[in-house]
């Protein structure tokens, strides 16, 4: 049986440390003009990204940044240029193990039948047309200017996930720190497939395992849109040593049963 949704379903996608370099797009904050109701929040951690990445000690711009000492004033560069950095839409610019295996990169937008959107540390929430610059920022990171980015970013999504999710079937694969975007009340109203990917012994799956079997996920319902959960435990191909089968809340992945 398929979705009785009559709004294409929603997949959400957490985003990745790997980034393609570059771009092709006009700069970032060019893109932020747009009418989006998102804009002012975008525009306002842009100004407090490039306000701390200015002064904070290189300890704390290697939190922020998620990167290693050798790599911090690079890291401190990148996000003090933001502004004016060349942009790739969002699924070019994602370059991780689940995009990779979802085949993001290679998708025309405009002809699937899924809403895709993915967390963004910078953008919130972003479809796969979003201009992004190459980033590196922490959605688990505190900023001195905003605090803690995952409970910003939460209170000022809250109004634009609920006008999102109404009525509509949404998969939600983002792992626990991305997951921290929704908030509750508004998780709970919605009509949330969830999947979760553990060993037997009920543990988390390796992480890299993980992704791999994600992203093949992910490729499925982009692929069947009008999928549901039985129809991607049946005939999704998870990959090797991955079984599916239906659970209380959606989809449950094991590795090595």
């Amino acid at each position: 049986m398929g979705r009785s949704h009559p709004d294409p379903p929603i997949l959400l996608l957490p985003p990745s440390k790997g980034k393609a370099a570059g771009g092709d797009g006009p700069p970032y904050d060019r893109t932020l003009s747009t009418s989006s109701s998102l804009e002012p929040a975008r525009q306002e951690l842009l100004d407090a990204v490039e306000k701390d990445a200015a002064f904070v000690d290189d300890r704390a711009l290697a939190r922020i940044a998620g990167v290693r000492a050798k790599d911090v004033d690079d890291a401190r560069e990148q996000l003090r240029g933001l502004r004016t950095a060349p942009t790739l839409p969002a699924h070019r610019r994602y370059t991780g193990i689940v995009h990779g295996n979802a085949g993001l990169a290679d998708l025309d937008p405009h002809d699937i039948a899924v809403d895709v959107r993915m967390v963004s540390a910078l953008a919130g929430l972003v479809d796969l047309l979003q201009p992004l610059p190459p980033y590196r920022l922490e959605f688990a990171a505190s900023l001195p200017t905003l605090g803690g980015v995952a409970s910003w970013w939460r209170a000022r999504l809250a109004e634009h996930l609920a006008e999102l999710v109404s009525g509509r079937q949404v998969w939600d694969l983002l792992p626990g720190e991305h997951a921290r975007v929704w908030d509750p009340r508004i998780r709970s109203q919605a009509d949330v497939i969830t999947a979760t990917f553990v060993r037997p012994d009920g543990r988390a799956a390796n992480a890299a395992r993980t992704k791999v079997c994600k992203g093949r996920l992910a490729a499925f319902v982009i692929a069947h849109p009008d999928t549901d959960v039985g129809g991607l435990v049946t005939n999704a191909d998870p990959g090797e040593g991955w079984k599916l089968a239906e659970a209380a809340d959606g989809v449950r992945a094991t590795y090595g049963a």
